[in-house]
């Protein structure tokens, strides 16, 4: 991969809603025959994606690159069967007018979006709205691009674990990339990885993100 740009998204729920009811419609009026096969198997995608952060540790940082693009088609048929699924309510099914596409989706680059999980109660919680990470895997899963999962987790006998994987999305499959991980305890310090190395892509990262790792960084030292 080549480098690009990228710049921060942090979508409501019902912007991140648009993305993927905008992509479905889109997809019903270009490839009329394959759109709801292309939205199962999009929603099965979303799925993995949507669970691989739980794998591994009970603090999880998670970053998605995502390919957006315009997909917003022009329709006013009443009769189309995609816009009455897709562009007439929020997702829930509750409220009408999903509304325009987000203005985000329109820039060059690829959209970055980011939050952190951790285990809560019976599920996971997360620093942003639940309902935005659910669509925005969604829209990972639909648009393609990638998915960078950091975890740390405090093990057994005064151990902990803590690691990285990167995945890519695309064609509404889920391919891990690359892995590493390492294990510290009274018997010292194991590592395992990283494997793949060389197919690793240099993945850009929004100004402010970057630099507000080099400052921490430099606060580390």
């Amino acid at each position: 991969m080549t480098a690009e740009t990228a710049h921060t998204i942090s979508p409501s729920a019902l912007e991140a809603w648009r993305l993927v009811g905008h992509y479905l419609h889109g997809l019903a009026h270009g490839f009329p025959e394959q759109w709801r096969l292309r939205d199962h198997a999009a929603s099965r995608c979303r799925e993995v994606v949507w669970s691989l952060p739980t794998e591994n540790g009970n603090d999880v940082q998670v970053a998605l690159w995502l390919r957006l693009s315009d997909t917003e088609v022009p329709c006013d048929d009443p009769g189309c069967a995609a816009r009455e699924m897709y562009l007439t309510s929020d997702g829930s099914g509750g409220l009408p007018a999903s509304g325009r596409l987000p203005a985000f989706a329109r820039r060059e680059g690829l959209g970055y979006f980011e939050y952190r999980t951790h285990p809560h109660r019976d599920g996971w919680a997360c620093d942003v709205d639940p309902g935005a990470v659910q669509w925005m895997s969604t829209a990972l899963a639909l648009y393609g691009g990638w998915i960078r999962i950091n975890w740390f987790a405090m093990g057994d006998a005064d151990s902990m674990r803590a690691g990285h994987s990167l995945w890519e999305v695309t064609g509404h499959e889920v391919r891990e990339i690359s892995r590493w991980s390492t294990v510290a305890g009274p018997d010292g310090v194991r590592s395992e990885g990283p494997t793949n190395p060389s197919a690793v892509p240099v993945l850009p990262l929004p100004p402010e993100v970057e630099a507000k790792r080099k400052a921490a960084a430099e606060a580390r030292r």
